[in-house]
């Protein structure tokens, strides 16, 4: 009996004495536990931007090769209207990044979180920042 009086007092002592929370200490950020995921992101938008230049180049020799020893005139142009497209979607890549920071504010925006973006972005746009 006295066992399961000592373990009400005790249950009691911690819901009434325990400290209380605060809700103006307390912000709500999204970003600090997505940290990891966001560096890998970045990672891997410096890595794209990197590769596609190399791989744009690559291609366009190549096809401008193949074109070239085909010998006929319409390949050539393909050739050229292919390289042309490849570069424009290569161009395009490269407003990745404007296009995350533009999501990143709307996003700050439209919730009632203190989201603090700019530290998402950093996580993203400049992985050395990310802390």
């Amino acid at each position: 009996m006295k066992k399961k009086q000592l373990l009400i007092f005790i249950i009691l002592c911690c819901i009434f004495i325990a400290n209380p929370v605060l809700a103006d200490n307390y912000t709500k950020s999204y970003c600090a536990g997505l940290k990891g995921t966001l560096r890998i992101i970045g990672e891997a938008i410096n890595i794209i931007k990197l590769v596609v230049p190399l791989l744009i180049i690559g291609l366009a020799c190549f096809d401008l090769f193949k074109a070239v020893t085909a010998g006929k005139d319409d390949q050539i142009f393909k050739s050229v209207k292919t390289i042309a497209t490849r570069v424009v979607l290569g161009v395009l890549i490269f407003f990745i990044p404007s296009i995350l920071d533009f999501g990143f504010a709307l996003l700050d925006e439209w919730t009632d979180y203190e989201t603090s973006y700019h530290e998402c972005a950093s996580c993203i746009l400049n992985v050395k920042e990310c802390r």
